[in-house]
């Protein structure tokens, strides 16, 4: 399934209201201070169970944060940002470590399922991304180090959070932050480059997106704050335009088999 499409089912399943109110969701968000590095010495366990620390010397890193259970865009995030590592010909594990830090304390479990739900036709992938699980404190380090902030819900239990991706040099200096759910392959093919010559980080300057779809691409959760952040008939036309997409690359597969048919 393509990129369009992957997202296209998120929004569908996503639900029509939440409970977080504009001021909350308006503290989402991921700045990263200047000179931003990953925190050394914080414990986590991966899907294994085995212990990981966040630094690593040895190549770039990869990194999102996620809510295991989440229904919204953290599972399509995942398989959208291993996929592009995927397609760019990158190798884990010699060109780059993927690391995903659990926003809640589902655990490694959870954390296994979720592989095996999103990445199990990337299976080298799959084999070597890390999707770590911490204490609150571990989580809150980490949090303020990437200038990342992320609300909880506790009515819907899930999070509000920024669909941003890290990519660190070797050296754990931040070196690109980039779009979870719109990066391409070349795009990070180039980050992940920047990053072994160990080029820092430059934040753009600040450009707000008030837009709808500005505000969905950028924020994994419900699609409509309780306080009526988006109005129902938007999410009605989003989802309408998502079902029509998805149709729309049935009728295209459709066809292209049709043609490989007739041309045999």
């Amino acid at each position: 399934m393509n990129r369009a499409a992957i997202l296209a089912v998120a929004l569908l399943a996503s639900p029509v209201a939440a409970a977080l109110t504009p001021a909350e969701l308006s503290r989402v968000g991921a700045t990263p201070p200047t000179g931003a590095v990953l925190p050394a010495g914080l414990g986590f366990v991966d899907q294994r169970g085995a212990r990981v620390t966040l630094a690593n010397g040895s190549m770039p890193t990869v990194l999102l944060f996620a809510d295991y259970s989440c229904k919204h865009i953290c599972g399509p995030g995942i398989t959208l940002t291993a996929g592009a590592l995927h397609d760019a010909a990158l190798v884990p594990g010699r060109d780059y470590r993927m690391v995903v830090i659990g926003l809640d304390g589902d655990g490694p479990a959870v954390a296994r399922r979720l592989i095996g739900e999103r990445l199990q036709s990337l299976p080298r992938e799959a084999r070597s991304v890390e999707l770590l699980t911490g204490t609150p404190a571990a989580i809150a380090i980490a949090e303020k180090a990437l200038g990342y902030h992320a609300e909880y819900d506790a009515e819907a239990d899930q999070f509000a959070h920024d669909a941003a991706l890290y990519v660190f040099a070797p050296t754990g200096t931040l070196a690109a932050l980039l779009p979870e759910t719109a990066t391409t392959a070349p795009q990070l093919a180039s980050a992940i480059a920047r990053a072994k010559l160990d080029a820092a980080y430059v934040a753009p300057s600040p450009k707000a997106d008030d837009s709808l779809a500005g505000r969905i691409s950028a924020i994994c959760y419900g699609l409509a704050a309780a306080q009526g952040v988006y109005a129902k008939p938007a999410i009605l036309a989003l989802r309408l335009g998502g079902i029509a997409l998805v149709a729309a690359f049935a009728g295209f597969l459709a066809w292209s088999l049709r043609r490989q048919r007739s041309a045999v």
